[in-house]
């Protein structure tokens, strides 16, 4: 394990901090893989003063472990003595606030958020899905500001978390210093970032890829040896040709967050293996030990993110009065799984959903 030098972070102070102001108060709501990694990383400049906001589970955990954040590279950063709170009281003092919180826990967060910010904080939505940034307007009076994760953080240990895949964060665009800081720090930790003026093509682009993280979770494997099977791959790509058909009646652009344009992934997926692992290399550089974060949640036994990813799809479909089957079985599946059932998604049984999907499409 090779741990990065602190110091010369350190000194790389950002424009904000060198103007002579007192260190940016930033509080993570939602403390878990993402929540934990972005704040570590923002912990090794001086220029903020980073506060979590998480269960007494997590707590305890970081009491006892600290907190490390381990980059592409290998490079590990660490904050011994994380501040970490269970109540929201804390909040008040926060300038900036980064809401890490899976989309389906929103509804019982944002509500309460309103009781304990400040009236000129900045709240930052790091959410999957689509149209996450009017439900937080439903609630908040705050300036709130999108941003897309498009990378896997894994948590190795108890404290230890790990960036598995690359990919630049997608932030909307602003001009407020406190966003900016970030940003400039965020990059010196390895972490790029691009903003952009619509976040709206970055969310259904997110969506587009995030359509496997249920195939993941089902298969039970990680990612990439799921990736290098093709009856996942040729599932996958049923889902995005559902969701970029929608796209396509609804005049609704997709930001690639690779190399290819959405629109020939899923002809990629479909190819022989052969051609695949070939054609593929940058999706496949991702570390062996790489899941979607709803496996995780299927694991632990929780409430998956399902209804604003394949779920979003369906409804998007429902609306236009027409059916994304692959995507609608997908969802079946997962809430299935939810309820206890031990379902496994199997390549055999990827091909008979795939056949399924294709009968009630024709029906």
């Amino acid at each position: 394990m090779r741990f990065a030098n602190k110091n010369t972070t350190a000194e790389l102070l950002s424009d904000f901090s060198a103007s002579g102001s007192a260190p940016l108060r930033v509080a993570i709501v939602g403390a878990g893989a993402i929540g934990c990694y972005l704040g570590t990383m923002l912990s090794q400049s001086p220029a903020f003063d980073v506060f979590f906001i998480g269960r007494e589970k997590m707590a305890l955990e970081a009491a006892a472990y600290g907190l490390t954040a381990q980059d592409l590279n290998g490079a590990c950063y660490r904050v011994a003595s994380p501040a970490v709170y269970t109540e929201l009281e804390v909040l008040r003092s926060a300038e900036l606030v980064l809401v890490t919180v899976k989309a389906l826990d929103l509804e019982f967060v944002l509500p309460q958020l309103v009781y304990h910010l400040s009236a000129d904080c900045i709240v930052v939505a790091l959410q999957n899905g689509v149209a996450i940034r009017p439900l937080y307007q439903q609630f908040l009076t705050q300036t709130v500001i999108r941003a897309i994760v498009p990378f896997n953080v894994v948590k190795i240990s108890p404290g230890f978390y790990a960036r598995t895949t690359g990919s630049d964060m997608i932030w909307q665009q602003t001009a407020d210093p406190r966003i900016l800081a970030v940003l400039t720090q965020l990059q010196r930790q390895g972490i790029k970032s691009k903003q952009q003026d619509s976040m709206k093509a970055a969310e259904f682009g997110k969506l587009l890829l995030n359509l496997n993280n249920a195939i993941n979770a089902l298969s039970d494997i990680p990612l990439q040896q799921q990736l290098l099977q093709r009856p996942y791959r040729r599932l996958l790509a049923a889902a995005m040709r559902e969701l970029l058909d929608l796209c396509r009646r609804l005049q609704i652009d997709t930001y690639s967050y690779t190399s290819i344009p959405n629109v020939y992934i899923p002809l990629l997926l479909q190819s022989p293996n052969w051609l695949f692992k070939r054609l593929a290399k940058k999706m496949l550089a991702i570390s062996p030990d790489a899941r979607s974060s709803m496996w995780d949640d299927l694991q632990a036994g929780k409430a998956t993110e399902i209804d604003f990813l394949n779920g979003a799809v369906v409804t998007l479909a429902e609306q236009l009065k027409l059916d994304a089957p692959v995507n609608r079985l997908l969802v079946q599946l997962v809430k299935r799984k939810e309820q206890g059932e031990p379902i496994r998604l199997c390549p055999l049984h990827a091909q008979q959903l795939l056949q399924e999907a294709s009968t009630s499409e024709k029906a």
